[in-house]
């Protein structure tokens, strides 16, 4: 509970921080093309506080909607290299494998510096056969696309 909690914070914190960098650079290429038609005095008054409080309000709502959760018809055991493989195609490799969870991390720095840091995606051997992919919801999907096709080849 108490990590879950942690994760939810460290989350949203990572999003507000993307979220603020991007308006940064967007303003600062306004300013610097000359097409910011407001001033800082507006931006640090009554309009300033309102993009602060939706940058907030999205960044508390962005770890409920920008994380999943999937389960697949698959076997870590059984399908091991394919899902293997199939993250390597994603951009992912291998970093830590214990007792039927395969914890893979990005091997590009710009899906590493764009995820801040939070890009691991984790595939755990659930009851039966199946597995669950968590992580990032775009990497989960584009993840799972392609290990339903590797395991269908085969």
């Amino acid at each position: 509970m108490k990590n879950n909690f942690r994760l939810f914070w460290s989350r949203a914190l990572k999003h507000f921080l993307k979220l603020t960098l991007l308006m940064a650079l967007l303003f600062g290429v306004m300013v610097a093309t000359d097409t910011l038609a407001i001033g800082p005095r507006q931006l640090l008054g009554y309009r300033g506080v309102i993009l602060l409080v939706a940058m907030v309000g999205i960044s508390l709502a962005y770890p409920s909607y920008g994380y999943s959760t999937v389960r697949l018809q698959a076997s870590v055991a059984t399908h091991r290299e394919q899902i293997i493989a199939a993250m390597a195609r994603n951009g992912y490799a291998l970093q830590v494998e214990e007792q039927g969870v395969l914890t893979f991390r990005a091997t590009g720095w710009w899906k590493r510096l764009t995820n801040m840091g939070d890009d691991a995606l984790v595939v755990k051997q659930v009851e039966g056969d199946a597995v669950e992919l968590s992580g990032v919801r775009k990497e989960v999907e584009n993840a799972r696309f392609r290990i339903v096709g590797e395991i269908g080849r085969q």
